[in-house]
């Protein structure tokens, strides 16, 4: 799929375009969906790349916790169909721009390893669910999931550690419907 549907005034022949493909390239894409449309970052694939059928274009923005949300979708097909629309993976693209973004596995293998200790007192231990919390939450839409695969553990034995966290004042509560 060519990419000229990007572009607006630009033209074929134009410098930006590679001559062999007659494609732009994708950064020069990227910045100009983010000067066109705004947003933080903007992500380009070829068609069938991520949905099949089209051509994708996401964009993001930074909410307060610093974890990049999708503000954008730009699909360019021959047909967008209902079907072409649910295959739009947009935790995938959240999680993907994020996890690659803060590289939080880094900054989760720097912190002491999500356990419950015998004899640990049970507010470090709070603190220390908190820490990881907060660290996945920069990365991905459910830290509850991620933290409790990363630990070995069940989702439920996650939550019942957060909700303890939050007793003590350590997390803030919890927004329905959405984990924060």
């Amino acid at each position: 799929m060519k990419h000229r549907w990007l572009i607006g005034d630009w033209h074929p022949g134009d410098p930006e375009e590679d001559p062999e493909t007659g494609n732009y390239d994708l950064q020069q894409l990227e910045a100009k969906l983010k000067q066109d449309f705004g947003g933080d970052l903007w992500r380009v694939w070829d068609a069938d790349v991520s949905v099949p059928g089209a051509g994708l274009a996401a964009g993001y923005t930074k909410n307060a916790a610093g974890r990049y949300v999708l503000s954008a979708v730009m699909l360019v097909g021959d047909a967008i169909t209902a079907d072409v629309l649910r295959k739009v993976p947009v935790a995938a693209l959240e999680n993907s721009i994020n996890i690659s973004a803060t590289q939080v596995r880094e900054e989760v293998d720097k912190l002491p390893p999500l356990r419950r200790e015998p004899g640990m007192d049970p507010a470090d231990f709070a603190r220390l669910v908190a820490e990881h919390y907060r660290t996945w939450n920069k990365a991905v839409p459910h830290p509850a999931g991620a933290m409790a695969a990363d630990a070995g553990v069940s989702v439920g034995t996650v939550h019942n550690w957060i909700r303890e966290a939050r007793l003590l004042k350590l997390l803030p509560p919890a927004k329905r419907g959405k984990a924060m």
